[in-house]
């Protein structure tokens, strides 16, 4: 269950929120150790402490999209698919940008969600 800093900024009623966008949250929520936090007013997911690494993007509830980071041999054919960019900024590291638009964006956003949580819970140990 996600830990949630006292100083986060409101989100707003979650009838409100995508209902993707949604999925995603709650998924990185019932994560072990996930503590929800919002630097730069955008909800990221972070491993162990609002200190911890990040290990999803999720931006804001009313656009649907999530940042990750695959294992390497995943990129290319991620990067192949037309609703998957490489990451601005940190994108040189490895991490991509998903549009989840449909079901099938919102299933792999979820596997690679689990992907980097799993990539991050195991170098912790």
């Amino acid at each position: 269950m996600s830990q949630q800093p006292s100083d986060q900024p409101e989100l707003p009623e979650r009838d409100a929120w995508h209902p993707h966008w949604r999925a995603m949250y709650d998924h990185c929520a019932s994560k072990p150790d996930a503590v929800e936090d919002h630097p730069w007013g955008e909800t990221v997911f972070k491993v162990g402490s609002t200190t911890g690494k990040i290990f999803a993007f999720l931006g804001v509830p009313e656009r649907p999209r999530v940042t990750v980071k695959p294992v390497p041999d995943e990129l290319e054919g991620l990067l192949a698919l037309s609703f998957v960019e490489k990451a601005p900024y940190i994108g040189r590291y490895g991490w991509v940008s998903l549009k989840v638009e449909d079901e099938a964006a919102l299933d792999l956003a979820l596997e690679l969600i689990d992907t980097t949580y799993a990539g991050l819970k195991k170098r912790k140990r």
